[in-house]
């Protein structure tokens, strides 16, 4: 399944190699108890391991609240590296400008139009073997067993964090199973916002974790918060569900 990276991405992932490896140990907080206290110890998001993140229906099809969520995290994990974020798709349909909204400069991404699934998950379990990228970032349909195990080695081999985005860009739901070894697995949903003087508040999203090894699942409303510039996170808690599985709809 390894496959080697181009020469020209090898050496920009290169660059900043004498840095630490952000992800080779700890944990990155969410920045609210409700939801750090669901993720192992209770103390945030596991580096350098595998997570997978998905959504239902249209959002499937287009990535667009798996991207938002993922950017969420991944702004806070570049606070503390200066190595880039690889983001690998077999659309080349990112929009990176657009993740600015949720924290994440655009300026640190390397994007990888990798053509199909299978080559996705390939150039991810190099990259993340390779260390030199603060975290990866894969959007795939398809996640076959052995891949997702190989890949979740490769993270914690090598102090990596990666990130799958489950994705089916044509509406055709391929390999839906759930992935093997990862280390949380999270669910996103759209939610109605708060009026706001006779106009839609900030989006609002229904979350769920619904897999934390060594952790437990929780699901809240979060809303995106655009007052705070400083603020830890592009999201802040609204609310916690009382019935994680009642709040998501899924697909037969």
């Amino acid at each position: 399944m390894s496959t080697p990276l181009p020469a020209l991405l090898r050496a920009r992932l290169a660059a900043p190699l004498a840095a630490p490896l952000a992800g080779s140990a700890g944990a990155l907080a969410f920045g609210d108890p409700r939801v750090d206290g669901c993720l192992p110890g209770g103390a945030g998001l596991p580096l350098g391991q595998l997570h997978e993140i998905g959504a239902d229906g249209i959002e499937a099809e287009t990535g667009g609240l798996t991207a938002a969520f993922a950017a969420c995290w991944l702004a806070r994990l570049l606070n503390d590296s200066p190595r880039p974020v690889l983001w690998i798709a077999a659309q080349a349909d990112l929009y990176p400008p657009g993740l600015l909204a949720y924290g994440l400069n655009p300026a640190r991404l390397l994007l990888v139009h990798s053509g199909s699934d299978t080559a996705t998950l390939a150039a991810m379990e190099a990259a993340l073997r390779g260390g030199a990228a603060a975290a990866v970032v894969g959007e795939a349909g398809a996640l076959p067993r052995l891949a997702g195990r190989r890949l979740h080695l490769a993270c914690l081999a090598h102090g990596s964090t990666g990130f799958v985005l489950r994705r089916w860009p044509h509406g055709v739901k391929q390999g839906a199973r759930e992935a093997v070894g990862v280390a949380t697995r999270w669910h996103i949903a759209t939610a109605p916002s708060r009026a706001e003087a006779r106009a839609p508040g900030p989006p609002r999203w229904q979350v769920a974790l619904t897999h934390a090894r060594g952790g437990r699942p929780g699901s809240w409303l979060m809303e995106l918060d655009e007052g705070d510039s400083n603020a830890p996170t592009a999201l802040r808690v609204v609310a916690g569900l009382a019935d994680p599985a009642g709040t998501i709809r899924r697909r037969a």
